[in-house]
């Protein structure tokens, strides 16, 4: 839920608490006769203020506010607002009240009274348009900015709303678009950035969304949300030596969430650390229990240092909580039929993970894989065909059917399967070894990957 300062900022400076007090306390001259005005002033300042009385209450709902008394100030405001029941700043402060306190409807109703009688209102539109983000009405909220926030002038906060309702109706291109055309209008903008970050990392392009994360962080330095939303996605694209000092920095800052936990015990197993990411999974246990996404990074680090037995352990305790884990179904199958033991009991896992999940490749995969591993030709034949129907071009796929295949005694078949492996992944050292195996040539085009790397 975005929030933005303008509407829900409370001043907390003795200056703001003084300027409050100082109106609320000429409100109530006005009220008791202290002092007077010219007529003509104050029937300009009726246009746009509510009458003395109900201003008084407002003011005073609005010293409430500040001290965080927020059903205190509700009281008030609603005082002012049946007092003067025509305006629309009244009514907007009930609503952006009520919606701080949680009361979503009640808060929706009093501000499209608001915007009906203040159509062009800043505040009384931004209240508006952040409830009907909240209720899910994206289109609407979408309708009621789109003629401020397409002037590229326009306040932060309606920018960072418009994108949001683009976004959340599943529109990634028109949202990219608009946000990019926004942070290039404003270039100094962090919330936008970020926003923009998103958008990007949604439409897979990972190297983009870094790159304006890192601006937001530059912008905006410390900003928890954004730092840990980059630590998080390094380490995702396996560079755990940039993504783990933003982790470390928040560990060392904040009360660490379950998933900075579980991010920063990835980046130090993937830098080879298994100590410190099992320290790290044993502080979040403490906190947060034998959760299921602290079992799966516990096995993912046992699995990293090469401790097959722990990972099996790990997962077969999320099974425990969770008996319908089609992770940790997978994961143990895959690992007991990988190195060819207790492969009824593989069998039996993989075939519940195929259940569940009828047209996954992968879990496919892994049953053919282990019926391979228990010499049912035909049936691993049938499920990697499948596999590589639903899975297209991986390459380890495309190597296991291979290995049914030259079981059969189909070899020329096999070695064009792995040829099809190898055109995904040119110089994959495996599937290279099996087609040589065979005395086949290996195409001279396919021996390297382009970047010189092996697969």
């Amino acid at each position: 839920m975005l929030t933005f300062s303008r509407h829900n900022r409370v001043p907390g400076t003795t200056v703001a608490l003084i300027r409050t007090v100082v109106l609320a306390a000429a409100c109530a001259a006005i009220v008791l006769g202290v002092c007077t005005r010219p007529a003509a002033a104050a029937e300009r300042s009726q246009e746009t203020r509510p009458n003395a009385q109900a201003y008084l209450y407002y003011s005073l709902g609005r010293l409430m506010e500040v001290s965080g008394a927020l059903t205190d100030a509700l009281v008030q405001y609603r005082r002012a607002d049946s007092l003067d029941p025509g305006h629309c700043e009244l009514s907007n402060a009930v609503a952006r009240t009520l919606y701080v306190l949680g009361k979503i409807d009640e808060a929706s109703e009093k501000s499209a009274m608001a915007l009906e009688m203040c159509p062009d209102n800043l505040d009384v539109l931004a209240i508006r348009a952040e409830l009907l983000l909240v209720k899910g009405e994206m289109r609407e909220a979408e309708k009621l900015l789109s003629s401020v926030a397409s002037d590229y002038g326009a306040p932060r906060e309606f920018a960072a709303l418009y994108a949001q309702a683009l976004l959340s109706q599943g529109r990634l291109e028109d949202g990219a678009a608009y946000l990019r055309s926004r942070s290039e209008a404003d270039s100094l903008d962090p919330r936008i950035a970020a926003m923009y970050g998103r958008a990007l990392l949604l439409l897979g392009n990972s190297e983009g969304a870094v790159s304006q994360f890192r601006r937001s962080n530059r912008l905006e330095p410390g900003d928890r949300t954004v730092t840990g939303m980059l630590s998080r996605l390094l380490i995702a694209l396996d560079r755990p030596e940039e993504g783990v000092p933003l982790l470390e920095w928040i560990h060392s800052r904040y009360e660490a969430m379950e998933p900075e936990f579980i991010s920063l015990a990835a980046g130090y197993s993937m830098m080879g650390d298994a100590e410190r990411a099992e320290a790290i999974l044993d502080t979040a246990t403490a906190r947060f229990g034998d959760t299921a996404s602290i079992l799966q990074a516990r096995g993912a680090t046992h699995y990293g240092a090469g401790d097959f037995d722990g990972a099996v352990d790990a997962y077969e305790k999320l099974l425990e909580i969770d008996e319908d884990s089609v992770t940790a179904l997978n994961f143990i199958a895959y690992t007991l039929a990988d190195e060819n033991r207790d492969l009824e009991h593989a069998l039996e896992y993989a075939r519940r993970a195929v259940e569940l999940e009828k047209d996954n490749p992968l879990l496919r995969d892994t049953l053919g894989w282990t019926y391979f591993r228990l010499g049912s030709m035909e049936e691993a034949r049938r499920e990697l065909d499948l596999s590589v129907e639903l899975g297209g071009d991986n390459p380890v796929i495309l190597e296991h059917l291979g290995d049914v295949l030259l079981a059969l005694g189909l070899v020329d078949e096999a070695v064009a399967v792995w040829t099809q492996a190898l055109k995904s992944s040119p110089g994959r050292t495996s599937t290279i070894e099996r087609i040589e195996g065979t005395g086949a040539p290996v195409p001279a085009t396919l021996r390297e990957s382009p970047n010189g790397e092996t697969p």
